[in-house]
């Protein structure tokens, strides 16, 4: 299907729609090394390499190319977003709004590996701005290296 049309819990209908020369096909995405369903989710799937070169241009196909496939992008965004309770429109808005960034090369530091753990609770929580507080009060020394270390042991 090119459209994914979606009914709200408030029965608001919404139409979320494909690029040209793509679909939205589901899917069951599951977490847990494979052994827990999330259920059926829209994936965003393109038909033709115009279609690709339409929506993320020259450098976006080349930067997916050396890269994490779009499936795979685009599983781990329905991975995230289900699990912390997102719908499938929301899903399918992400899926349309993601591009593909240049796979950056080096070690992961510890500043790197606590930003992405950062941005997975941010999304996994389901309240972004609890977690931003949270970090906010850890930058400001309000809770100290101690309290951190109490909390992590």
């Amino acid at each position: 299907m090119s459209d994914l049309t979606i009914t709200g819990t408030d029965d608001t209908v919404s139409t979320i729609v494909a690029p040209e020369g793509a679909t939205f096909e589901f899917e069951e995405v599951k977490t847990a090394k494979g052994t827990q369903s999330l259920g059926e989710v829209p994936i965003l799937v393109y038909g033709s390499h115009a279609a690709l070169v339409g929506t993320y241009g020259k450098e976006g196909v080349l930067a997916i190319a050396d890269g994490t496939s779009l499936r795979v992008s685009f599983q781990n965004i329905a991975r995230r977003f289900k699990a912390s309770g997102k719908s499938n429109g929301e899903i399918a808005k992400a899926q349309l709004d993601f591009r593909p960034g240049k796979r950056a090369v080096g070690q992961s530091t510890p500043t790197s590996r606590a930003a992405r753990k950062a941005r997975e609770a941010s999304e996994k929580s389901g309240n972004p701005e609890a977690v931003e507080k949270l970090l906010a009060k850890i930058a400001s020394g309000e809770i100290s290296a101690a309290d951190l270390e109490a909390l992590t042991t």
